[in-house]
Formats: structure tokens, C-alpha cells, sequence
């Protein structure tokens, strides 16, 4: 379970809303002329906005403190059950920046400690974190990466901005930025990033994201 009550604040504070109208804004930028109610269908159904709300929720907690920590039951019991019926844990001691994409449900898993830049995706069966069981040297991510599904990212290694991680990769060094890396153990093979698979609103999208915008 994410870690407890953190009396002190130890980094700046996170407000709610800010970020989590960005990772709303990376689902809806697939259905620009949505009305109201197919957004409201969308937040519903996509269990990984479940995901991303509950976690911002938390952050929120955490980084303002006093007073707001009287919801705390209210967050361990929401992030309980969405870790039940998900299957994804965005543990509340990892920094995830604004923007973050979760498309599909089902065994994910961001650790404390982790850092993932602005505008990143991350797919089903993904895990990111230390390569220990107690809380250890955690990656850093920079913004508008790619983590496809089933990839592992472990320890302390760096991927750089733009960098596209594909399926079933296992990261155990650095990726430079704006190149793809694939394998186990991952090695780069392309210098072409993530350009192309996260789409932000400016030219046509590919297929990535929008079965989670046609419910």
C-alpha cells in the first residue's frame, strides 16, 4: 500500500486539479468535440483515469499536509480499491508529472521514489521501480516517454525525454533521449522516440489511445 500518513512536507505542494485536468486532457484530445457527457463516460469507464485521480488525490495530501490530512481514510480506502479493481498502483511516494497517459488497466506498478516526467504513457503489465524489495535507487524518467506494455524499467538508470520503450523491454541501463530501445536485456535500436506514438493534439494521431476514447 502506499506509504503513511507524512506529517511533514518535504516537497512543494501539489494541488489536485492542475495535473489531473492534464491527464484528463490526454484522453480527451482524441475526441476534441466531445460533448459533457461523453467526457463524463469516459472518466467513468477508463480505469486508468480511476487510477490517475486517486493518485493526484493522494499527492495533493501528502505535499500540502496539516489540515487536508484529515482525508486520509477517505484516500487509503479509494486507493485500496482501485488497486483492486485496476490492478494499478501509482504509489503516492513516486513524482509523476501532468499529462500522464494510462490507457489500460491491469498489473502496473509505479514505485516510490520513481520520477516520470510531463506527458508520458505507460501500458498494461508495466512495472517501474527499485530493483529492491525495500525502497531502493528508483529510475527517472524524463517527459513525453513511451513505456509500452509488459516493459520493466528497474533501478537507477535515466531515459531521456522522448524516448520510446517497447513491449516486453527490461531497462537495466540508461536510454538516451528520443531513441527507441527494445530486448531483454533493452538496447537502443532506433534513434526515432516517442514522437509518434503520443499524440498531444497536433497532426494525426496513430491507434495508441483511441480504443479508450470510443466507449
Amino acid at each position: 500500500m502506499s506509504e503513511g500518513i507524512i506529517v511533514a512536507v518535504r516537497s512543494p505542494s501539489e494541488p489536485f486539479w492542475p495535473a489531473f485536468r492534464a491527464d484528463l486532457h490526454r484522453h480527451f484530445v482524441y475526441r476534441p468535440d466531445a460533448s459533457l457527457l461523453r467526457k463524463l463516460t469516459i472518466c467513468l469507464m477508463v480505469e486508468g483515469i480511476w487510477a490517475m485521480a486517486v493518485y493526484r488525490f493522494g499527492r495533493s495530501l501528502r505535499t500540502r499536509g496539516g489540515p487536508f490530512l484529515v482525508f486520509w481514510p477517505l484516500f487509503a480506502l479509494w486507493e485500496m480499491a482501485v488497486r483492486i479493481l485496476t490492478g494499478i498502483q501509482l504509489d503516492i511516494g513516486a513524482e509523476i508529472g501532468p499529462g500522464f497517459y494510462v490507457g489500460h488497466h491491469g498489473a502496473i506498478y509505479v514505485g516510490p521514489g520513481s520520477r516520470i516526467g510531463p506527458d508520458s504513457n505507460i501500458g498494461q503489465m508495466c512495472y517501474v521501480g527499485s530493483a529492491m524489495a525495500i525502497q531502493g535507487a528508483a529510475p527517472v524518467i524524463g517527459a513525453r516517454v513511451y513505456l509500452g506494455p509488459g516493459c520493466k524499467v528497474v533501478g537507477a538508470v535515466k531515459i531521456g525525454d522522448r524516448a520510446a520503450i517497447g513491449t516486453g523491454a527490461v531497462i537495466l541501463d540508461d536510454v538516451p533521449a528520443g531513441t527507441t530501445a527494445v530486448g531483454n536485456p533493452a538496447r537502443v535500436v532506433s534513434k526515432t522516440g516517442s514522437d509518434d506514438l503520443i499524440y498531444l493534439g497536433k497532426g494525426t494521431p496513430l491507434p495508441t489511445g483511441v480504443a479508450a476514447a470510443d466507449l
